[in-house]
């Protein structure tokens, strides 16, 4: 199993693992046939996989690219865009509505929640955000423009940050505050 998917992996299994007494294999049974989260990094690695595998050429390569892409889209309900860069070990719980833009940078051990939206604020805008290594992400939220969020960043549910956050640091609100330490 590819690195960056073996984080992927560690991330879902330690949120069971104090709450579970079901042998370990048990567990890696429920994480590659039950937990979509997981199924959608497996397919989101793939798809990246493709195009590095030389013998599929140019043609056939981004067309299964393409294909996996729209699988994913349609049985998970959410669009992640092949051109944005995830770092390993992203949590998942629940990837429903979650949509990622085209240039969206991940750091690794980043939380998303369900119906996060994460991309440019307009078309005619340049520019989408940067999220720090172990942001967490809550349901609802909206991150759009060119934004950093630092490291260990943490961003509330149904928040819409329109500038960046420090590390560290707790945004919540419409349009997002940062809230004092």
């Amino acid at each position: 199993m590819p690195s960056a998917l073996r984080l992927d992996a560690r991330m879902h299994l330690r949120s069971w693992e104090g709450s579970s007494r079901k042998p370990r294999l048990f567990l890696w049974l429920r994480l590659w046939l039950l937990t979509p989260g997981f199924q959608l990094m497996v397919l989101v690695r793939l798809q990246r996989g493709l195009t590095r595998i030389p013998l599929l050429g140019p043609v056939i390569g981004p067309a299964l690219r393409r294909i996996l892409w729209y699988i994913s889209t349609i049985w998970f309900g959410c669009d992640i865009s092949t051109n944005a860069r995830i770092g390993p070990g992203l949590y998942l719980p629940h990837p429903i509505g979650i949509v990622i833009g085209g240039d969206v940078r991940l750091g690794a051990g980043v939380t998303i929640l369900q119906n996060v939206t994460l991309g440019r604020r307009d078309l005619t805008q340049s520019g989408s955000p940067t999220i720090g290594d172990g942001a967490e992400i809550a349901a609802g939220a909206v991150i759009a423009g060119p934004v950093t969020i630092g490291n260990d960043a943490k961003i509330g549910a149904n928040s819409v940050v329109l500038h960046d956050v420090p590390a560290g640091r707790v945004a919540v609100g419409v349009p997002a505050r940062v809230l004092d330490a």
